[in-house]
């Protein structure tokens, strides 16, 4: 081999540029403004732009790449604020940083999807559901403690959470994408929504109350002689299956909801001309009956 031929070896990866508080900067844009920018065009692109801008700016000092950079990054973007986006972006900025532009694209649109499902799943059908659910039960009972456990138990956790995913994604890079199947997204989505609608389904009996005062006549005998009998209906449905009614109830709503898309105002409309109409006619209470004295 001569002195004047050359071997042709692959490049270096590029050294870091990007600083601790150029990856602050851009968790905190992401933090704040990702859903404050949202709009009907682009969803959370202005959000997710605004949290690349430091990043784009330190690492493309050219003008013309910085520039591209910024449009590149305003494309259409919407996914699970609290679980999904904070991944997202970190991984974005790992592959900018390493001059991967097409990854940085390709990681928004290959995760933005299925970490919607999951995170939308684990966030509102599971965790915002058992918390929310606890705390307006104490409010109901006149507690300030579910105020003040759902401000904690939501603003602190969601914060480390967010924190954790942008850094976490950030040192894996564009690894992310291959490490997390859509397959396996798909299967966490299903279960977490399952877990959520049964720890919901515990909390029926606590948060719905209906019971009914109607009656009905029996003839019984008694000594050889025939007693008419008044019977509650309720006490036969609690000595059966207790909690029916608000079950019931509930399952009527969720079918309706599911079967015409009814929107959750109409739903609370039925709810109230049910309540009103058959409270009226005496039929159902919200309270539960006092029983016969003797009983």
């Amino acid at each position: 081999m001569s002195d004047t031929e050359t071997i042709d070896r692959p490049a270096a990866p590029p050294e870091p540029v990007l600083t601790k508080r150029d990856l602050n900067r851009s968790f905190w844009r992401m933090f704040f403004s990702l859903q404050i920018s949202w709009n009907y065009e682009r969803m959370q692109a202005l959000g997710f732009c605004w949290a690349m801008e430091p990043v784009l700016r330190r690492i493309y000092p050219d003008k013309d790449e910085y520039a591209e950079g910024l449009q590149r990054h305003l494309s259409f973007f919407n996914t699970s604020p609290i679980i999904g986006a904070p991944l997202i972006v970190g991984s974005a900025v790992a592959m900018e940083e390493a001059r991967a532009k097409s990854s940085a694209e390709g990681v928004k649109v290959g995760l933005m999807g299925p970490m919607a499902g999951v995170g939308d799943s684990l966030t509102f059908a599971l965790y915002n559901s058992i918390i929310f659910t606890i705390a307006a039960n104490w409010a109901i009972e006149g507690k300030l403690l579910g105020f003040w456990f759902a401000c904690v138990m939501v603003l602190i956790p969601y914060f480390l959470v967010r924190r954790w995913q942008f850094f976490f994604a950030y040192r894996q890079g564009k690894n992310l994408a291959s490490q997390m199947a859509s397959g396996a997204l798909e299967r966490l989505s299903e279960a977490a929504t399952i877990l959520g609608l049964i720890v919901l389904g515990g909390f029926i009996p606590s948060i719905v109350k209906v019971w009914t005062t109607l009656t009905y006549h029996q003839t019984v005998d008694v000594q050889g002689k025939n007693v008419e009998q008044k019977v509650p209906v309720q006490d036969q449905l609690d000595q059966v299956v207790p909690y029916l009614m608000p079950v019931v109830l509930t399952a009527l709503i969720y079918w309706l909801m599911k079967k015409f898309n009814l929107h959750p105002l109409w739903a609370i409309v039925i709810v109230f001309a049910l309540g009103l109409a058959l409270g009226w006619k005496g039929w159902f209470t919200n309270v539960a009956p006092v029983p016969p004295a003797g009983s």
